[in-house]
């Protein structure tokens, strides 16, 4: 393809050969963006009537505690919405699960949908075998993914197979899934929700609709306006829902399916969503490094502008019209960048495995050939082409041929414009790069801020039935295991997203008490040995009573106890923490008095993001999950034992929650660790193209001025003179490129940092490092070219034109 260029720019190879890499590497990122942009936009857009399909979630609000976004609804609610609802033309629910299926005797766990029987006709996922109408019709009826069917029955035809769940449950495939485009639900199978028997929904009778268990589908009739259903729902809901807790505020969704994926976050998803935020970002990134890689063509292009004054001349003085020198110049720049763009396709090809792992998710096969980036790029050559070759081909073709012929033709005046260029290029790049070194910074400095706990050494089991005797006993044996320190029972976990709320009138003695206003605090449930496990820090009171074991008498009279936070005693109106030791207080107003007995420092369960939440803990009750403080060292024995207890105690579980605090809290940090190394990617680009273009413009201009540095040297000038003379003329821009790089880049920051309660400050040291280094690396690359012209012999200087 390079014979194909015009005998100019093949004689300038070096300069051509860095055109053509710099838009490469442009084109390339902004396809990469533009494939992963595309491959968001269409998550949950392959349904028929996708515009029609609406998942039907639940919001509850707490007073004092905000709205809460859950994902499900009620298991009843179906069946009433659909006779009430005429707009309604088909509805289904759907439990997503992770179960164990076996073949024989081998184990495949695998994320499971548990659907209504005509799920495949609303949500209309394909099948590449059976029957869809008929598919979950049957009360055992299974559809695998073409991946799940290989791994449970290798080349075997799946069709009419058997597998079993764990507690003998048998299903039957009735289907295989095609290839179909991405969804917001994750799994590899769809069974019969008839299959579940007892646990079915068809045998459920809980009127009660705050506990939002399952997703509820529907799809609108054509012409329906969904505002029209939306307004009818609170009044639906309140015929329907009688048995909702007090203080709860209940309602109903309709969340367009096409939008869930990007611009819905709600508990219950079990697969994590988009970022609509990032994906603009993103995307504007990648365009700014197209800018800088166009830039840099315009800037080589207009200072190599006098080397083809002659050819300009004789052009013109043969008759060719100065409209005819801009087509020829803007066509070569097409040219350059048609070969740019099929270079940028290969750097595709080889980046997208690092790039997914970049993003931390998966791209579509064929995503590069997914409308409409077949037509962007077939129209790539032409765009970049014209942006970055409209401005030299002016240029080149305003040179006058008599003077040009005479020999007295000057360079054109350009200087301005390619000063603005390369500060504008190196703008972006130190932006770049304050913007990852502070998002780094950010991460770790939310990681490292005190959560009011230990995290470190802390395991914790989850989804376990801990409501039976049964948790007593994993308590008591779990406490036996040789390196387990202390273990508590409890309602909460670090990082975990569900949150039980309450409102209680101020207790006595506090600022309010005696009056109608209320507190709302979190609330969770923990035993006695909490404290010692998490290594809480307790700042007054006691704690619980030496020896006390849930289920005992109180000896102090009181119902219940209760540990509270800095922050829950601060709402209740206590200026000072101690003044609510020993106070009672009251859930409801006819529930048994709880007296607090300690008050703990401030504790951060969520993440950097939000404020320490005012806590309340009452002490015994219903757990859902048990945390084990363990002994430094190698601990693989000591949780394989805990794992083996849990297996042989709850033999009925097929799936629990496991793993270390610290790697759940640092989950919750994932989406900020992902931004940072995608801005150091892309930071790195905007540098190495900015530097690209500077080696061009350092070579033109050092090759224009070789006998005049030979003359210098001759004259007695030292060759740290003339190093300093060149790299001044381009580090200027540099500077200058700082000045206006750290404003706009502390005002986006300024913008980001604003959503963490803990957060870095925004010091002048991450400012003038990135600003340094983006100056020693255009002075190195500056002083490349200089110095091998000074110190060649100066008669070779004296004799070059």
């Amino acid at each position: 393809m390079y014979h194909l260029l015009p005998a100019f720019l093949r004689r300038h190879a070096l300069i051509t050969l860095l055109n053509i890499a710099g838009l490469a590497v442009g084109i390339a990122a902004v396809l990469l963006m533009l494939a992963y942009v595309v491959a968001e936009l269409r998550v949950d857009r392959g349904f028929t009537a996708a515009d029609r399909l609406y998942r039907v979630a639940t919001t509850l609000t707490v007073p004092g505690q905000g709205a809460m976004l859950a994902a499900g609804s009620a298991p009843q609610m179906a069946a009433p919405l659909m006779a009430e609802f005429p707009e309604v033309g088909a509805a289904t629910r759907v439990h997503q699960d992770q179960v164990v299926l076996k073949v024989g005797d081998r184990p495949f766990e695998v994320p499971l949908l548990w659907a209504d029987a005509n799920l495949l006709q609303v949500l209309d996922y394909p099948l590449a075998r059976g029957d869809a109408a008929t598919a979950l019709s049957r009360p055992d009826g299974l559809v695998v993914s073409p991946e799940l069917a290989r791994r449970l029955f290798g080349d075997a035809d799946p069709m009419g197979r058997v597998v079993q769940t764990r507690d003998g449950t048998p299903l039957t495939v009735t289907g295989v899934l095609a290839p179909m485009a991405e969804t917001h639900l994750d799994f590899t199978a769809i069974a019969a929700e008839a299959a579940r028997g007892p646990k079915s929904w068809a045998r459920q009778t809980v009127e009660d609709w705050s506990q939002p268990t399952i997703n509820t589908y529907v799809r609108l009739r054509p012409g329906v306006s969904v505002d029209a259903v939306r307004a009818r729902l609170p009044d639906f809901l309140d015929r329907h829902n009688t048995l909702s807790p007090r203080l709860v505020k209940l309602a109903l969704r309709l969340d367009p399916v096409g939008d869930i994926h990007l611009h819905v976050s709600a508990l219950g998803d079990h697969k994590p969503g988009g970022d609509m935020a990032m994906l603009r970002i993103l995307a504007g990134v990648a365009l700014m490094i197209l800018g800088v890689a166009v830039a840099n063509y315009t800037n080589l292009a207009t200072a190599q502008a006098i080397n083809r004054a002659r050819e300009v001349g004789v052009r013109k003085l043969v008759g060719a019209r100065r409209r005819q020198l801009v087509a020829l110049f803007l066509g070569e720049a097409m040219l350059l960048s048609l070969v740019a763009t099929l270079l940028a396709l290969a750097l595709v090809e080889l980046a997208l495995p690092f790039f997914q792992d970049l993003l931390g998710r998966p791209l579509p096969p064929d995503v590069l050939r997914q409308a409409p980036l077949p037509l962007l790029v077939a129209l790539t050559p032409v765009v970049v082409g014209g942006l970055g070759g409209f401005y030299p081909a002016l240029v080149l073709s305003g040179y006058r041929p008599g003077e040009v012929l005479k020999g007295r033709a000057q360079p054109p005046r350009a200087s301005r414009v390619r000063a603005v260029l390369v500060v504008t290029q190196f703008a972006v790049s130190i932006a770049l790069m304050i913007v990852t070194l502070t998002v780094h910074r950010q991460v770790e400095h939310a990681r490292a801020a005190d959560l009011g706990y230990r995290a470190d050494d802390l395991y914790t089991l989850g989804r376990l039935p801990l409501g039976d005797a049964r948790a007593a006993t994993l308590k008591a044996e779990v406490a036996r295991i040789p390196g387990v320190r202390s273990v508590s029972l409890t309602s909460l976990l670090p990082a975990n997203q569900s949150r039980a709320t309450l409102s209680i009138r101020p207790p006595e003695g506090a600022a309010g008490a005696g009056g109608d206003q209320r507190v709302s605090l979190a609330w969770f449930v923990v035993d006695e040995d909490f404290i010692a496990t998490y290594g809480a820090t307790l700042v007054a009171g006691s704690g619980t009573p030496a020896g006390w074991k849930p289920g005992a008498a109180r000896p102090d009279g009181a119902t219940e106890y209760a540990l509270a936070t800095v922050e829950a005693t601060r709402r209740m109106g206590y200026a000072h923490p101690q003044d609510a030791v020993g106070r009672s207080i009251r859930f409801l107003d006819d529930d048994p008095p709880t007296r607090i007995i300690g008050v703990l420092a401030d504790m951060r369960f969520r993440s950097a993001r939000e404020r320490p939440e005012a806590l309340l803990f009452t002490v015994g009750g219903e757990a859902s999950f048990l945390s084990a403080r363990l002994a430094p060292g190698d601990q693989a024995a000591t949780v394989a034992a805990i794992d083996a207890l849990v297996r042989r105690l709850y033999p009925e579980v097929e799936h629990w929650r496991r793993g270390y605090a610290q790697d759940q809290i640092a989950a919750l940090y994932a989406g900020e660790e992902r931004q940072a190394k995608v801005f150091a990617l892309f930071s790195a680009l905007a540098i190495a193209l900015a530097n690209l273009g500077l080696f061009g413009l350092t070579a033109l201009a050092a090759a224009r001025r070789t006998k005049e540095i030979g003359i210098r040297r001759v004259a007695g000038a030292r060759a740290r003179d003339i190093v300093w003379l060149m790299t001044w003329q381009f580090a200027r821009p540099v500077l200058i490129a700082n000045l206006l790089a750290w404003p706009l880049a502390w005002w986006a920051l300024h913008r980001w940092l604003a959503q963490f309660a803990v957060r870095v400050d925004q010091g002048p040291g991450t400012f003038l490092a990135a600003g340094a280094l983006a100056l020693a690396i255009a002075v190195a690359t500056v002083a490349v070219h200089v110095l091998r012209l000074t110190l060649a012999p100066p008669a070779g200087a004296l004799r070059y034109e």
